[in-house]
C-alpha cells in the first residue's frame, strides 16, 4: 500500500477547498437572490416605494416580441415625490428590489439633497415590450452602508467593456482602461456632470488596451455629446491603420461621419445634427453591417460596402481626438463601449429612459387617488412665471404637455410642480394656426394601472413689454471713400426701459454691395465700398422679445479708379535697403507711375555734416541723394527707382567736411509690380508630378517661406522665387512661377509673388484676427507678417485667390453646408485685405472643379461654384476665372501642364487690368439671365456677356428646377442660347452642370475659345 506524504495531501486539501470556494459563494449568491418578500427583505428599512417602467404605447412604446436583458436603467429621484431627508447621506442606504424580492444592482452617479435631485443606474434583469414592470426603491436605515457599484451594473456580462459617466472623476466603471483626462473639466451634463472639452483637451484611454474588438468582432460605440462646432471627433479606438479604427466624428455640414479607414465601418447619419443641443448616437457593427442611430432612431446604414474591418490588438483610445490630436468642443457624457452590436430596441430604450424628459420610468407612485390640478385658468405676464401643482395619486407616470405657438412638446415629466415661463410674445408677431403666441395650454396626463387621465390648464399670456420702434438714418448716397454712418433712431426706448427691456440687440448685414464696415455702439460705420449699386443696409434690433427688421437702401458710386488716392506706405524711424530686395512700384501704374521708393531712415552714431546715397543701376551711377541731419542726428532719404529689368545697388555713407564714411551697401535690387496668391492645395500647386521643369528667374522673386510653423514662417529671406522648395522656403507654386515669367515677358519688369496658400482650408480658416493680425497661427497673419517685414504691403497690386474644395460640403464654424456662408466670409476676408493692402486694385478668384477632390454632398458643391459666379456682383475690381476647360484637368490637383493654364488664362486678364493693354476676349463666359422665349413657356433663352458656342450634346447639361432631360435641343446667336424644351415648363430655375452627371469634355464654351462659368439655381425671368 501506497501511502501519500502528508505535505501532498495538505496541498490537495486546500486545494480542494479553494476550488470549492466559488462553487460556494455561488450557491450563496443564489440563495441570497431567491425570491424574498421585500417586506421580509427590507424590514428594517423605514421606507419603500414602487416605480414602474413601461414600454407600452404611453411609454417607450417597444412591440411585444422586443426585449432587453440585464438593461441599465437610468432612476432619476427628485424632491417632488421623493424626501431626501430620510435617507442618509448621499443614498448609502437606497436599495433596489423587483416586484418579486429580488436584489437589483445599482450604482449612485449623483446625489443632491439640497437640489433635491439624484441619478441612479439601476441593472434590471428583463425588460420586456408593451409592458408595465415593477421596481422598488426602499430607503431609511441608519445601519445600512452603501451598495452602490458601477463594476456590478456595467461589464462584460451585459455587454460594457468600458463606460464613462463623464461626472467630476473621470473613471471607466467597467475598470477595463486607466483614463487620463488631460484638461476636460466638469459641467452639468445629461445625467449628473458630464465634461466640457475646450478643443486641444481630452481624455486618454491609453495605447495598449488587450481585450477590446479585434478583426471584424461585434461593437457598439455610443455618447451624449453637445458640440459648439463640426469637424470634430467625439471619440475613437484602434489604430491608425487600414481597416484598423472606429472614429466617431462630428462632421459637415453637421451629422455624424463614421471613420473606419475605408473599411465596411464606415457609414454616415443621412439627418442634421444641430449645434448646440444634446444629441445621443450610438454606432454599432456586425461585419458585413455598420449602423447609425441619433436619438435612438436609426439614421445610416451601410450593407456589405467596403472589406470587413481588421481591428488589431493592442489598441489605443482617446476621447475628443485621435492620436493626442483634440479637436472637439462642446460637451460629452456616458460615452461607452460594448463588446455586441446593440439592438434598435436596445438603444430605442436608452435614448427614451436617458433623454430630459424620459418616458421609460416613473416616478414613485403617491399614496392615494386624488388627481387634481392647483388651477385650470392661468393669466401670466409677458417676461413673468407661475407654478401650478397638481396631485396624482396612484399614477405611474406623469407627463406635462404644453401646446404653444402651433407647437406641442413633453415640457416636463415625473413631477408634481411645474413653473410655467411666459416668456416674451407679440401681438404683432406673425400668426401660426391662428396662435399668436398670446394663449397657450398646459396638459396634465397621467397614466394608471388601467387608464389614462388628463386635466388642461388654459393659459393667457398679456404683451406687458414693448418691442423696439426704429427707423434707420444714412445718407441716401455713398461714394465709397468718406465714411459714413447708418444709425437706428429708437422711438420709444423710455417705454422699453420702463419695463426694464431697454437693452436692444442689434445685428447688422449689407448686401449687394461688398463693404468695409466696423460696428460701434450698436451703429454700423461703413468705411469704404468696393463695389457699386444699390446697397441694402439691415439691422435686427430685439430687446429679448421678437426680432425687429427694418431696411434701407444706399445708392453707392465709387469714384474711377483715375481718381482713387494712393496711399503710401508709412515710414519706420530706421529702414536700409537689403540684398536681393524687392521694391514695388510707388503708385497705381499710370501716367508717370513708373518708380519705386528705395528708402535709407535712421540715426547716426556718430555726428556728421550730411548722409548720401548713390544708386547704380546695372553697375552705372544711377543718382545720388543727400540730406542734413536733425539736432538729434536722424535722416531720411530717397531715391526712386525706375521700373524695368535692371538691377540696383546702393552705397550710404555718412560726410563730415571732404572725409566720406561708407556704412552700408545693398546689392541686387529689383523694382516692379508685387502680387499674393492665397488659398488651398490648388493655389498651393507644388503637387505637380515628380519632375520640376521651372527654372527660377532672377526677375520673379519672394520673400521668407510658406511654413506654417511659428519659426519657419518667420524666416527672413530674400530670394529668386522656386515652385517648390523644402519647408516652402521662397515657394510661390508651379502656376506663380508661370504667371510671374509670363508678366516679366510681356511687361518687362521683375514681379515678386508672395504664396500664403495652406492645403485643405476652408475658408473661415483664412480670416483675420483682427485683435492680433500677424498672429503666426493663422494663415491670413503668416501671410500678412511676411508682407510686412518685405515693405510690400502697400505695393500689392492684385490678390489671385484659388480655393473652395474644403466649403464644397464642410462649412466652418456655423453649422450649415459651406455654400451659405461663403459670400459674407469673402466679403469679409476682403475688406481685410484691402485695409492692409490699400492700393490692391484687383481681385482674381477661380470657380473650382466641380467636386473638386470628391467633396460636396448632395449638389453642395454647384451651389458653392454658383456663390464664387456671383462674386463680382458685389465688387467693381473682381474677375472670376473659370478651371473648367482646362487641360490636362485635374479633379482634385493638376499636373504641371494644367496649372500652367492658369497661369495662361490670367495672364491677358491682368494685363487688362493692371497694364491697360487690349489683348480681346480673356473673360469667361458668364450668365447675365435666363428668361422664356414666350407665354408658352416652351423654349428658354440664356443670354451671356460674350458670343457663345453650341454643341447638341449639351442638351444633358442643363436642368430645370434640379430636374434633367428637360431639353431637347439648342442654338446659339451671338451671346445667347436658345434652349428647346420637351414641354412647356412652370420652372423657375435653371441649371448648368451638376456635378453628380458630367463630362469634362462636353462643355460650354465661348467663342474666345474658354470654358464658360458654371451656374445654379438661377431664376428663370418671365417672357
Amino acid at each position: 500500500m501506497n501511502l501519500i506524504p502528508l505535505k501532498k495531501c495538505l496541498r490537495a486539501s486546500v486545494f480542494v477547498a479553494v476550488a470549492l470556494l466559488p462553487l460556494a459563494l455561488t450557491m450563496s449568491s443564489v440563495a441570497d437572490d431567491k425570491p424574498v418578500p421585500a417586506a421580509a427583505r427590507y424590514q428594517d428599512w423605514n421606507h419603500s416605494g414602487s416605480m414602474w417602467l413601461l414600454t407600452t404605447p404611453d411609454g417607450v412604446d417597444l412591440p411585444a416580441d422586443a426585449k432587453a436583458e440585464q438593461f441599465p436603467v437610468l432612476v432619476r429621484l427628485h424632491r417632488d415625490f421623493f424626501d431626501f431627508t430620510q435617507a442618509k447621506p448621499n443614498g448609502a442606504d437606497l436599495r433596489f428590489s423587483s416586484s418579486t424580492g429580488e436584489r437589483l444592482t445599482f450604482q449612485i452617479e449623483e446625489w443632491d439633497a439640497a437640489k433635491g435631485i439624484a441619478s441612479i443606474w439601476v441593472r434590471v434583469p428583463l425588460i420586456t415590450g408593451n409592458s408595465r414592470q415593477e421596481i422598488k426603491a426602499h430607503w431609511g436605515n441608519a445601519n445600512a452602508s452603501s451598495e452602490s457599484d458601477g463594476k456590478a451594473v456595467f461589464n462584460e456580462s451585459n455587454g460594457y467593456l468600458s463606460v464613462w459617466h463623464m461626472n467630476d472623476q473621470v473613471q471607466d466603471e467597467v475598470g477595463t482602461l486607466n483614463s487620463t483626462d488631460n484638461g476636460s473639466t466638469p459641467i452639468a451634463g445629461m445625467i449628473g456632470t458630464a465634461r466640457h472639452l475646450p478643443g486641444g483637451k481630452g481624455i486618454f484611454g491609453g495605447d495598449k488596451i488587450p481585450n477590446y474588438p479585434t478583426g471584424a468582432n461585434s461593437h457598439s460605440t455610443e455618447a451624449w455629446f453637445r458640440p459648439e462646432r463640426p469637424n470634430t471627433t467625439l471619440i475613437a479606438w484602434g489604430n491608425e491603420q487600414a481597416q484598423g479604427k472606429v472614429v466617431m466624428q462630428f462632421s459637415s455640414p453637421p451629422h455624424i461621419r463614421m471613420d473606419c479607414y475605408f473599411s465596411g465601418g464606415n457609414v454616415e447619419s443621412d439627418n442634421r445634427v444641430p449645434l448646440g443641443d444634446w444629441t445621443h448616437v450610438v454606432h454599432t457593427y456586425r461585419e458585413g453591417e455598420s449602423k447609425i442611430y441619433v436619438n435612438g432612431v436609426l439614421d445610416g446604414t451601410n450593407l456589405k460596402e467596403g472589406g470587413p474591418l481588421n481591428l488589431k490588438s493592442p489598441c489605443r483610445l482617446w476621447i475628443g481626438g485621435w492620436y493626442n490630436n483634440y479637436d472637439f468642443v462642446g460637451d460629452l457624457d456616458e460615452v461607452r463601449v460594448s463588446q455586441v452590436a446593440r439592438t434598435a430596441e436596445w438603444i430605442k430604450l436608452q435614448y427614451a429612459n436617458q433623454k430630459p424628459n424620459q418616458t421609460l420610468v416613473g416616478p414613485l407612485v403617491q399614496p392615494g387617488n386624488e388627481f387634481s390640478v392647483s388651477q385650470t385658468q392661468l393669466a401670466v405676464a409677458e417676461g413673468r412665471s407661475a407654478t401650478i401643482t397638481a396631485k396624482a395619486g396612484g399614477a405611474q407616470k406623469v407627463l406635462w404637455i404644453l401646446k404653444r405657438d402651433g407647437h406641442e412638446s413633453i415640457v416636463a415629466t415625473d413631477r408634481f410642480k411645474y413653473s410655467f415661463d411666459a416668456g416674451r410674445v407679440s401681438a404683432f408677431a406673425p400668426q401660426k394656426n391662428g396662435d399668436n403666441g398670446l394663449t397657450a395650454t398646459l396638459t396634465v396626463k397621467t397614466i394608471y394601472a388601467n387608464e389614462v387621465k388628463t386635466k388642461d390648464i388654459a393659459i393667457t399670456i398679456s404683451d406687458d413689454i414693448p418691442e423696439p420702434v426704429f427707423r434707420l438714418a444714412a445718407p441716401a448716397k455713398w461714394d465709397g471713400r468718406e465714411t459714413i454712418e447708418v444709425v437706428p433712431q429708437i422711438s420709444n426706448i423710455a417705454a422699453m426701459q420702463t419695463k426694464g427691456a431697454g437693452q436692444l440687440n442689434v445685428n447688422w448685414t449689407v448686401d449687394e454691395v461688398a463693404v468695409i464696415k466696423r460696428i460701434e455702439a450698436g451703429k454700423l460705420i461703413l468705411k469704404r465700398a468696393q463695389g457699386n449699386g444699390a446697397m441694402r443696409v439691415t439691422a435686427s434690433i430685439d430687446n429679448g422679445g421678437v426680432t425687429v427688421v427694418q431696411s434701407i437702401t444706399i445708392s453707392v458710386q465709387e469714384p474711377t479708379p483715375s481718381k482713387d488716392v494712393w496711399v503710401s506706405r508709412p515710414l519706420p524711424d530706421s529702414e536700409q535697403p537689403e540684398d536681393n530686395q524687392f521694391i514695388p512700384r510707388d503708385g497705381p501704374g499710370r501716367g508717370s507711375s513708373q518708380f519705386g521708393s528705395l528708402v535709407y531712415a535712421g540715426t547716426l552714431a556718430a555726428a556728421a555734416d550730411s548722409v548720401f546715397v548713390r544708386v547704380f543701376a546695372d553697375d552705372q551711377l544711377f543718382t545720388t541723394e543727400t540730406a542734413k541731419l536733425t539736432a538729434d542726428k536722424k535722416y531720411v532719404l530717397s531715391a526712386k527707382l525706375n521700373l524695368g529689368l535692371i538691377k540696383y545697388r546702393t552705397e550710404f555713407g555718412s560726410r563730415t567736411g571732404n572725409k566720406e564714411t561708407l556704412l552700408h551697401t545693398a546689392k541686387n535690387i529689383v523694382c516692379g509690380d508685387a502680387f499674393l496668391i492665397i488659398g488651398q492645395s490648388n493655389a498651393v500647386a507644388n503637387d505637380f508630378g515628380k519632375e520640376n521643369p521651372l527654372v527660377p528667374s532672377e526677375w520673379v522673386r519672394t520673400f521668407g517661406a510658406t511654413a506654417g510653423d511659428p519659426n519657419g514662417s518667420r524666416l527672413k529671406l530674400w530670394a529668386n522665387a522656386e515652385a517648390r522648395s523644402p519647408g516652402g522656403r521662397s515657394e510661390i507654386g508651379y502656376w506663380g512661377m508661370e504667371l510671374g515669367r509670363r508678366l516679366v515677358e510681356s511687361e518687362k519688369i521683375p514681379i515678386c509673388i508672395i504664396n500664403g496658400a495652406v492645403g485643405g482650408t476652408r475658408i473661415d480658416q483664412h480670416q483675420r484676427n483682427n485683435a492680433d493680425p500677424t498672429d503666426v497661427n493663422t494663415i491670413y497673419g503668416r501671410q500678412l507678417w511676411r508682407t510686412q517685414q518685405a515693405k510690400l504691403t502697400h505695393g500689392i497690386r492684385a490678390v489671385i485667390w484659388h480655393q473652395g474644395e474644403n466649403d464644397q460640403g464642410a462649412d466652418g464654424p456655423t453649422g450649415g453646408y459651406g455654400y451659405e456662408t461663403y459670400r459674407q466670409f469673402f466679403i469679409d476676408l476682403a475688406a481685410s485685405w484691402k485695409e492692409d493692402y490699400p492700393n490692391i486694385q484687383h481681385y482674381y478668384a477661380f470657380q473650382i472643379w466641380p467636386k473638386s477632390c470628391a467633396m460636396g454632398i448632395n449638389g453642395s458643391d454647384n451651389r458653392l461654384r454658383e456663390v464664387q459666379r456671383t462674386l463680382p456682383k458685389l465688387f467693381s475690381n473682381l474677375s472670376v476665372i473659370s478651371t473648367l476647360g482646362i487641360k490636362p484637368p485635374g479633379g482634385c490637383h493638376f499636373p504641371a501642364a494644367g496649372y500652367a493654364e492658369f497661369a495662361r488664362f490670367l495672364h491677358p486678364m491682368m494685363q487688362y487690368h493692371l497694364y491697360h493693354r487690349h489683348v480681346g476676349p480673356f473673360n469667361p463666359p458668364n450668365l447675365k439671365r435666363a428668361y422664356f422665349t414666350s407665354a408658352q413657356r416652351d423654349g428658354l433663352i440664356l443670354e451671356f456677356d460674350y458670343q457663345i458656342n453650341w454643341s447638341d450634346a449639351l442638351v444633358s447639361q442643363f436642368h430645370l428646377d434640379g430636374e434633367s432631360k428637360q431639353v431637347v435641343a439648342g442654338t446659339s446667336n451671338g451671346n445667347r442660347i436658345t434652349l428647346k424644351l420637351k414641354e412647356p415648363s412652370t420652372s423657375k430655375t435653371v441649371t448648368y452642370l451638376d456635378s453628380a452627371n458630367w463630362n469634362p469634355d462636353n462643355l460650354l464654351y465661348g467663342q474666345n475659345g474658354l470654358a464658360a462659368l458654371t451656374f445654379c439655381d438661377v431664376p428663370i425671368e418671365a417672357e
